[in-house]
């Protein structure tokens, strides 16, 4: 069963995987669908391990899924970081939601 805590995380999670579409809809309409696919495949792989983290019981897969999430949502914050440096998309709240979540995904908080 997930605390409270657990649940508001999943559905940040899930909301900032809506936003993100939002963000690869917005590069493909200008042309920069290598980055676009990068963001969103990372996105969804980091909220899916994130996801699995704060579901399972057992210690090793615990640490196995974070591990994931946070690998992948590093590599969303980068390319996040990058569009802004090349001026191709901002939105300072989705970076701000996606340190947010990187952060949850660091957190012993969550340690069963």
């Amino acid at each position: 069963m997930l605390d409270q805590n657990k649940i508001v995380t999943i559905k940040k999670s899930c909301v900032f995987t809506l936003e993100v579409l939002n963000l690869y809809n917005e590069l493909i309409l200008n042309g920069k669908k290598p980055i676009a696919v990068r963001i969103l495949g990372s996105t969804l792989r980091g909220s899916c391990a994130l996801q699995q983290m704060l579901q399972t019981d057992k210690r090793r897969e615990y640490k196995e899924s974070a591990a994931k999430a946070v690998k992948n949502l590093k590599n969303v914050v980068y390319w996040i970081e990058q569009c802004e440096k090349s001026g191709y998309y901002f939105n300072e709240q989705l970076l701000q939601n996606a340190h947010e979540i990187l952060e949850l995904c660091q957190m012993d908080e969550f340690v069963i």
